[in-house]
């Protein structure tokens, strides 16, 4: 497997947790019960698999190696934006579930999974806009890596040197137990109630 493909076996993984957030959204505005404890396994799945791991590997390795290669770094710049985007609204979410957990706490007394009155507007709303943002994201970043290829911007040495930085990365975000766990966790939602049209 070469370094672009690498990502892009990423990308489909990614496209399963923007499901994920797009489904949770629908029917938390849809005033359906979904357990906070699957909405904070969302949360971390987007950090540490589609931030720490993923965008970690295009912003520590492949697009300074491909950034001054065949015109790319206006799409690169763009790219590193979004990126800053998608970790804002994965925080925002993880802030407003913090307050929403915290508010459902006091009033099931302590029991956080517990029924709880209105729809959480806020966590809907950045649930919605994380799987929006994954969806153009990766839309364009797919074309980008089609043209990479297609250019054949990166040579052999090159594609080495790549995916031996992923391995590190991989190390940084927990080893190969923990990526593997990731797509486990990822499994696991995807099996719950709530997904189920």
């Amino acid at each position: 497997m070469n370094a672009t493909q690498n990502l892009k076996n990423d990308h489909v993984i990614i496209k399963r947790i923007k499901n994920i957030s797009q489904t949770c959204s629908n029917k938390l505005y849809a005033n359906q019960f979904i357990p906070i404890t699957d909405i904070e396994i969302l949360s971390v799945i987007m950090e540490e698999f589609v931030d720490n791991f993923h965008h970690g590997k295009e912003e520590k390795a492949y697009f300074p190696e491909t950034k001054d290669k065949d015109g790319f770094a206006e799409d690169i710049r763009k790219f590193l934006i979004e990126h800053e985007l998608g970790r804002r609204i994965a925080m925002m979410l993880r802030r407003e579930l913090e307050q929403w957990k915290k508010k459902t706490e006091k009033e099931n007394n302590h029991e956080s999974n517990g029924p709880y009155g209105s729809v959480n507007e806020p966590v809907a709303r950045f649930l919605k806009a994380y799987a929006v943002f994954l969806d153009d994201h990766i839309g364009k970043e797919d074309k980008f890596f089609d043209m990479v290829e297609q250019k054949d911007s990166i040579t052999n040495s090159e594609n080495e040197t790549l995916l031996k930085y992923y391995e590190s990365c991989k190390t940084q975000a927990g080893g190969e137990v923990r990526i593997q766990e990731m797509v486990r966790l990822i499994e696991y939602l995807e099996a719950r109630e709530w997904m189920k049209v």
